[in-house]
């Protein structure tokens, strides 16, 4: 708490006052190292401000509507920003700012949580994913993560597996035997995830595919369910959007491409949807080799939070969707769904996509999910 110099306890104790009538109970501490939030309780605490924020690289600043409070956090605001010190200002007493608290205490709750994870990336990113590469040094810096990269020679063949009895419970619908080639490929996955100790997985699934016609699609969609963060074509921005999801919300967003951009909606598919997000599926084989299995479902929510980050973690697109349709074209990765999403969003798409992968939550998180990478540093275009 922040007052000007030579304040009385009475003066303290007025901000305590309204930190207990506005802030949700039990969601602060107080600290003189570090802190995450200032509070102004009075104006002239503006050189305390700045020196509490000598050694910090982002910090909320809280104000309330009297005493001359929002002055000073407007004014340290202010020089924050000159200073390019991260900062977010919000007033205690604003409408909803008990969930912006919610919100940011999920978002330290789950940056704690990716520091020391381990990403396993099977093989390489795959050759098309031009923009979609990030380096080990920037997942460290970024989100904490470590980057483990696994060889596809590294690993047995996938025959020499067993397979998968939870897998073959869990899938129903196509041949016995492609079936059987797929549970080998998720007890190879899951071996590996358990071997390396990793807490998410990327894979280049086209060697395999190539090599035995046989697809991890399904185990990957099987991972997805059991709250593994798994995603395919070796895609490093795209995974690391799955592990902040899982991490922010307890849900692993889905992956999809993007299909057809329209002026009013934007189709997206993709092969390796997790069971739960669908209503009802088929197995069919992957869409652009025509081998192996693959998940055609229609997704059960009717709206969708889309976000997509760039290659260098600097940047954010985030936007909203309302499923129009749940097309099953055969020009198209097998899951499909058609969005309705704001206009200027799908100018973006157009005019600064950050890359063709994006992610879908069901619900509106985007007020949680903008917070989580604005307070990871990146800006949300």
């Amino acid at each position: 708490m922040l007052a000007f110099s030579g304040a009385d306890q009475e003066i303290y104790d007025k901000g305590m006052e309204l930190l207990e009538r506005f802030v949700p109970e039990d969601a602060f501490m107080f600290t003189h190292v570090n802190p995450d939030v200032l509070f102004f309780i009075t104006g002239g605490s503006e050189k305390h401000a700045i020196e509490a924020c000598a050694k910090l690289d982002r910090v909320l600043l809280w104000s309330h509507d009297g005493d001359n409070s929002n002055a000073a956090a407007t004014e340290v605001k202010a020089y924050l920003d000159k200073k390019h010190t991260f900062s977010l200002l919000w007033s205690i007493q604003q409408q909803g700012f008990a969930n912006y608290v919610i919100n940011f205490q999920q978002t330290l709750s789950a940056t704690d949580k990716l520091k020391d994870q381990q990403l396993g990336l099977i093989g390489n990113v795959s050759e098309w994913l031009v923009a979609s590469e990030i380096s080990e040094k920037k997942l460290r810096e970024r989100f904490g993560v470590f980057l483990a990269p696994i060889s596809w020679d590294a690993l047995r063949p996938y025959s020499d597996f067993e397979p998968s009895g939870n897998f073959m419970q869990h899938f129903e619908g196509a041949s016995e035997d492609e079936l059987v080639k797929a549970a080998r490929v998720h007890h190879l996955m899951t071996s590996t995830i358990e071997e390396n100790h990793l807490d998410a997985i990327t894979v280049e699934c086209f060697p395999l595919v190539k090599q035995h016609a046989v697809t991890a699609c399904l185990s990957l969609s099987l991972l997805n369910d059991m709250g593994i963060p798994a995603g395919c074509e070796g895609d490093l921005t795209s995974i690391t959007g799955m592990m902040l999801s899982k991490a922010l919300t307890g849900e692993i967003a889905w992956m999809a491409n993007t299909v057809k951009i329209e002026p009013d909606k934007v189709r997206f598919a993709h092969c390796t949807i997790a069971s739960k997000m669908v209503r009802a599926y088929n197995i069919m084989t992957h869409y652009e080799t025509g081998l192996g299995t693959a998940i055609q479902g229609e997704i059960n929510a009717e709206k969708l939070t889309v976000f997509r980050f760039d290659s260098e973690l600097k940047q954010a697109f985030i936007s909203i969707g309302q499923v129009v349709d749940r097309p099953k074209l055969s020009n198209a990765c097998r899951t499909q769904v058609d969005l309705a999403m704001p206009e200027e969003d799908i100018k973006k798409l157009q005019t600064h996509p950050l890359g063709n992968h994006h992610l879908f939550l069901p619900g509106d998180h985007r007020k949680l999910i903008e917070l989580a990478v604005l307070w990871s540093g990146m800006e949300v275009i």
